[in-house]
């Protein structure tokens, strides 16, 4: 049976009473899995380290429990600890918004951006007279109903992603788009609509497209698949598009599926081996795809624009780098959709897998102690971008 959660831990006193009965079970559970983990045999996968094997549990069982609860950010555009680095973003006053992002209901709104590692001022001293810096636009992870996208979610990802680009003063701006979780108005296209707004806010800054990279880990892979495909089906025959097509784009772990996770998981296609081996939950997935495509919105969870992953396109000559991780859940659908894109002509994809590591290492892998493998997997992205000139 799918996945719902009892109405009763959504309010309180019941939210609190579970959050405790939950430390106080996993607090009773703990020596125990300290001992069980010493053999290596019987960790959830024999190449896992002591530490990989505590940390991919504590943080699956962590994911289970606030999808549980339904645990999200509250939603701010205040600026907080990232100060000046983090930018308000209004709608686009240009008609950019067509096709599929024309809903009737879910109208563009004020979203919320913060900059890595400084903020981008093409007329301040450091970068006048300078080539355009490479301007990576992230979009976060978090099943489309978690996660901010600011420095305590996204620190060690921009790091990674700064730190191995050919341009010295390259930049990243990642979005805080609207979580499905804060409601029917946030559901699809709102985060579609908010990548859409950033995007022609680093074209107004100046910043051509040529210079601009977009980005996305799990879910929001899943949401630049969605961008380029919306690119890809605006551009007129003569080539002209309502948005010019970035420079590159990079799949961290994407989202191509999530129309599976509303059946029982038996009955998916892959395989579920791998649930053992990763993070992920299946309360977290079912949880995003009803608040992302509800039942009865009109939304198709298996359409192209929801779950990608059988349905290839021409998506505009930007060139794609597809990351997973051998022994994440969700590997056998990114792999079916590179091959997939591949087969389209035009279409140019870079496959890379991660040997012996779960989902998401982009977002997670100094946490769960993946940092040299993640670090690694970096070297690969920055050696394939300097390849592009970026």
């Amino acid at each position: 049976m799918a996945f719902t959660p009892s109405s009763l831990l959504l309010h309180q006193p019941f939210k609190t009473i579970y959050i405790l009965a939950a430390l106080l079970y996993n607090l009773f559970l703990l020596p125990l899995c300290l001992l069980f983990y010493l053999s290596p045999t019987l960790r959830q996968h024999p190449s896992y380290t002591y530490r990989q094997a505590h940390m991919v549990r504590l943080l699956k069982t962590y994911i289970y429990h606030i999808s549980r609860i339904r645990s999200h950010p509250a939603w701010t555009l205040a600026p907080g600890s990232e100060g000046q680095r983090f930018t308000p973003i209004p709608p686009s006053d240009k008609p950019i918004y067509r096709g599929e992002l024309d809903d009737p209901e879910i109208k563009p709104a004020r979203i919320g951006g913060t900059w890595y590692p400084t903020v981008y001022d093409p007329s301040s001293p450091e970068e006048k007279g300078k080539k355009p810096s490479t301007v990576i636009l992230h979009i976060h992870f978090g099943a489309f109903v978690i996660g901010e996208g600011r420095s305590k979610d996204l620190g060690y990802g921009a790091h990674l992603l700064t730190s191995h680009t050919r341009r010295s003063n390259a930049r990243v701006f990642a979005v805080q788009y609207r979580l499905s979780s804060h409601g029917a108005r946030c559901r699809f296209p709102a985060p579609l609509q908010d990548v859409v707004t950033a995007y022609a806010h680093l074209l107004d800054l100046g910043i051509p497209a040529t210079s601009i990279v977009v980005s996305g880990d799990s879910a929001g892979g899943n949401l630049v698949i969605a961008f380029l495909r919306y690119i890809s089906a605006q551009q007129h025959p003569a080539g002209v598009s309502l948005l010019p097509a970035p420079a590159a784009a990079l799949l961290w772990g994407p989202w191509t599926n999530p129309g599976a996770a509303m059946r029982p998981r038996r009955s998916r296609t892959g395989d579920q081996s791998y649930y053992a081996t990763d993070f992920l939950d299946d309360a977290l997935l079912e949880w995003g795809v009803r608040a992302y495509a509800p039942p009865r919105s009109g939304v198709d969870p298996d359409g192209a624009w929801v779950s990608p992953r059988d349905h290839p396109f021409a998506c505009a000559g930007v060139p794609l780098w597809v990351q997973f991780g051998s022994l994440e859940v969700m590997g056998g659908d990114v792999v079916r959709f590179a091959e997939g894109m591949r087969g389209v002509k035009g279409n140019e994809v870079e496959l890379v897998e991660v040997e012996g590591a779960p989902h998401d290492i982009f977002l997670v892998g100094r946490l769960l102690g993946f940092g040299d493998v993640a670090e690694g997997m970096a070297e690969r992205m920055g050696a394939w971008l300097r390849g592009k000139g970026l």
